[in-house]
């Protein structure tokens, strides 16, 4: 790895890696601000990672709905070959 800061130019052997997330601070991504804003890290944070990745989950109530219900039907077990009983989890309806 090859570093260049404050007039100072060396290669170090690499031997590790970071990998850090970051949700957004209003709870969703706004595309019309910059990354730093979004996620509230400083610029001085940021500048220390070589590569910055956004991923987005694009809102779709259909989708959003049947990967809930698939997540609920995989996790509401008591057990090998036992479920609970039905009414446990009512939806939730907005308004």
């Amino acid at each position: 790895m090859t570093i260049a800061k404050a007039g100072i130019h060396t290669s170090l052997n690499a031997r590790c890696s970071v990998v850090a997330a970051a949700n957004p601070i209003c709870g969703q991504y706004d595309d019309r601000k910059l990354p730093q804003t979004n996620i509230g890290l400083p610029d001085s944070l940021l500048s220390r990672f070589d590569m910055l990745f956004i991923a987005l989950d694009v809102t779709e109530d259909d989708t959003d709905r049947g990967i809930a219900a698939h997540v609920l039907a995989r996790t509401n077990t008591c057990g090998p070959g036992r479920r609970r009983p039905r009414g446990g989890v009512r939806p939730v309806r907005p308004g």
